[in-house]
């Protein structure tokens, strides 16, 4: 399995690329999931949607919104965070479709 170096790039625009790249996947897989093209549930994607989306809507943060920047930190690690628990799901959602970006 590829890193995603070789395919997203390094530093910055190679995270933001990837988490961009992966976001349009998951959409992908779930539209592709109801319509019924797989035979498989990606549980761990959408309890991690879930999770995220409950964090992001709650009120309630681990740093405020209300100090600049520092409060979004908090909200940038959870959407992280739920890419990465989707990613297994998402790299068999890719096998699948034969989306693999190597």
């Amino acid at each position: 399995m590829s890193t995603g170096v070789e395919v997203y790039g390094r530093g910055v625009v190679g995270f933001f690329t990837r988490l961009v790249v992966d976001a349009v996947d998951t959409v992908a897989m779930i539209c592709d999931w109801f319509a019924g093209k797989f035979d498989w549930s990606p549980i761990r994607l959408l309890v991690a949607l879930v999770i995220g989306i409950a964090y992001a809507a709650s009120p309630i943060d681990i740093v405020p919104d209300t100090i600049p920047f520092a409060g979004w930190i908090d909200d940038i690690l959870v959407i992280t965070a739920v890419v990465r628990l989707a990613r297994i799901d998402l790299e068999r959602y890719r096998r699948c479709t034969g989306k693999i970006r190597e």
